[in-house]
């Protein structure tokens, strides 16, 4: 332990080195920039039942994990966010539906079918749509998973940790995000 008297007169190069923080500061450390693709994507904070995205995460994951949230604990209804934007319970593309559309994404409601025109193809930094056109979508939002398939069949939209089975799903991807 270092007296408090001696701390403050350490030189910042020796304070980084005592605390492990060798290099930092230096001006190697600050021109040495990681290239945007392999900056670690920042992960949402998962409570058992709500998403929360964190300061590190763009305003679009705040306005996505917020509207996903507010479906979380709502049925598995069929046809349900298509009809009416706000229902009593969703289906699988009418909670994405809604979710993108209250975040300022989509202009309507699209079914499953329609979502594999949607964006472009292949996995979004932050958000990736996973579709089999006609059967099912769901997205993950920074690697967490929100899904009408869980555990119990037909639950509702939920964002889900357990994994599943990607096969036959196309990648899609809303340009930016």
């Amino acid at each position: 332990m270092i007296p408090d008297s001696q701390f403050y007169n350490l030189s910042r190069r020796r304070l980084f080195g005592l605390l492990g923080l060798a290099g930092v500061g230096s001006v190697e450390a600050r021109n040495r920039v990681l290239p945007e693709d392999s900056r670690p994507l920042p992960a949402l904070f998962f409570d058992g039942q709500h998403a929360h995205a964190t300061g590190y995460h763009p305003l679009y994951i705040h306005h996505i994990v917020y509207h996903a949230n507010a479906l979380a604990h709502l049925p598995y209804k069929v046809g349900g966010g298509h009809r009416e934007l706000v229902d009593e319970g969703y289906d699988c593309s009418g909670s994405i539906s809604y979710v993108l559309f209250r975040s300022g994404l989509l202009n309507n409601s699209l079914t499953s079918a329609q979502f594999a025109k949607y964006g472009n193809p292949g996995p979004g930094k932050y958000v990736t749509l996973y579709v089999k056109p006609g059967e099912h979508i769901f997205m993950t939002v920074c690697g967490l998973r929100y899904d009408t398939s869980g555990a119990v069949r037909h639950e509702g939209p939920r964002w889900r940790t357990a994994p599943r089975n990607y096969s036959g799903f196309q990648q899609r991807c809303i340009p930016g995000l």
